[in-house]
């Protein structure tokens, strides 16, 4: 049985059991007991979107640690292009930069290059793949694994390509050890994520192989001693400070990408729908496999609102940040960087696919015999037109629909509806009259 990994802790201290997070997942996985929530590892993607939804802050994204670094000798930082829009115009990406070497990090490399390769390895699937479409882009890990476990039939739908995070992680460890001279297993690729779902593709990636990635930090934990570094580096060094060429910003794709249809409008020549949200996302899916959508070559999907500028774990207004990214797009654009003669060097058709095929999840709540599903449908069927079908969520599951499931299962007995159990009502009743009015008999 696989064990699978998350980033997301649930201080059970913390959680009240209001079940904001319950009706926000796109999978179906959390439950609600005894007025505190757990998660179905199984059914979870890492979307992140209990961690907006929860008005206590009861769960937490866990990435790795500044101490966790420690273990390399050279250590890269792999940088987000949203990071690029997390700090005031006033701030230019050369004094990121130039702070995050202050805080420790032994180079930086963007994924300008690692953009561009992905774009055109993207392009040569698209003209050779023959199979049904549309294509859905790979970029965003929250989508593939919502593939996995909700739509298992569209899996080879998916583009087979690793990431430009994955491709740099491999470029980086051979660029530093052969200019430095340093055994690659010294030198620690670590991304500075926006999003909790970035941090578990690197420590389980989807298709079940291992990351070219070590770590990811994620950018709220990084922050507040960049921006300190940022300030005391321009404060002693003013703006005249120079940056080294392999850190330079190369190309405006890379910053593109980080916004819903970055990546469709590079494409230009190809049918596309871009689409951001979770539930947004759901739905044109389903539009798809009714056939009320169609003729669409390529779909790009972002699980946060507006693309990775709206990640659980970005500091800025998704909106300014974009409005920032913007801007130095239209910078980028005028200096005119051509990147194509490194592209063309660097460039090896058929080197950036997965190392294994992407499957669909496996789900135990399909297990046991023919028969055994078969009386659990039947089961659930039966038990689901006792329900009032109001999808109220006071039964610890999010519809009536998923809990005549659980119920199915013997995950949950009939008489934690409150309509069927008018006990039930009154025990919640009692709990959250405790819980708002503490001081009471």
């Amino acid at each position: 049985m696989i064990t699978y990994v998350h980033a997301l802790e649930i201080d059970k201290d913390k959680c009240m059991g209001r079940r904001a997070c319950l009706r926000v997942c796109p999978t179906d996985a959390i439950r609600v007991k005894d007025g505190k929530v757990s998660i179905n590892p199984e059914l979870c993607i890492d979307c992140g979107e209990c961690i907006t939804a929860c008005p206590e802050g009861a769960i937490q994204a866990r990435t790795d640690s500044w101490a966790d670094t420690e273990k390399f000798k050279f250590k890269v930082a792999i940088v987000t292009p949203t990071l690029f829009g997390q700090f005031p115009m006033s701030i230019t990406p050369i004094d990121i930069i130039n702070g995050m070497h202050a805080i420790g990090f032994d180079a930086v490399y963007d994924l300008s290059i690692e953009s561009e390769i992905y774009f055109r390895a993207l392009q040569d699937y698209l003209r050779e793949y023959k199979g049904p479409l549309p294509l859905i882009s790979s970029m965003c890990p929250t989508v593939v694994r919502l593939i996995q476990v909700a739509y298992p039939n569209m899996v080879g739908q998916v583009t087979p390509l690793q990431p430009p995070r994955e491709i740099a992680g491999r470029e980086v460890k051979k660029y530093y050890s052969k200019k430095h001279g340093i055994d690659e297993n010294e030198i620690g690729a670590i991304y500075i994520t926006p999003c909790p779902a970035k941090m578990v593709s690197i420590r389980q990636p989807a298709e079940g192989t291992s990351s070219n990635l070590d770590l990811a930090l994620g950018m709220r934990d990084i922050y507040n001693p960049l921006l300190a570094a940022i300030t005391k580096h321009k404060k002693e060094h003013g703006d005249t400070a120079e940056i080294l060429p392999d850190d330079r910003l190369n190309t405006s794709l890379y910053l593109s990408l980080a916004i819903t249809g970055g990546l469709s409008r590079a494409l230009r020549q190809k049918r596309y729908i871009t689409v951001a949200q979770l539930p947004h996302i759901v739905q044109v899916i389903e539009d798809l496999e009714m056939g009320k959508i169609r003729n669409i070559d390529f779909l790009e999907c972002f699980s946060c609102t507006g693309g990775c500028i709206g990640g659980a774990l970005n500091v800025d207004n998704r909106f300014v940040v974009r409005a920032k990214l913007q801007k130095l797009v239209e910078v980028i654009d005028r200096e005119e960087r051509s990147v194509e003669d490194i592209v063309d060097e660097r460039y090896e058709k058929g080197s950036y696919y997965l190392h294994q095929p992407l499957k669909p999840r496996k789900i135990s709540t399909g297990t046991g015999s023919i028969i055994e599903q078969i009386e659990r449908v039947k089961n659930r069927e039966k038990f689901i037109k006792n329900l009032p079908g109001i999808d109220c969520g006071l039964c610890g599951a999010p519809s009536c629909a998923v809990f005549a499931d659980d119920v199915a299962q013997r995950k949950s007995e009939p008489e934690e509806c409150v309509l069927i159990s008018p006990e039930k009502l009154k025990k919640l009743r009692d709990f959250y009259n405790i819980l708002d009015n503490p001081d009471s008999d």
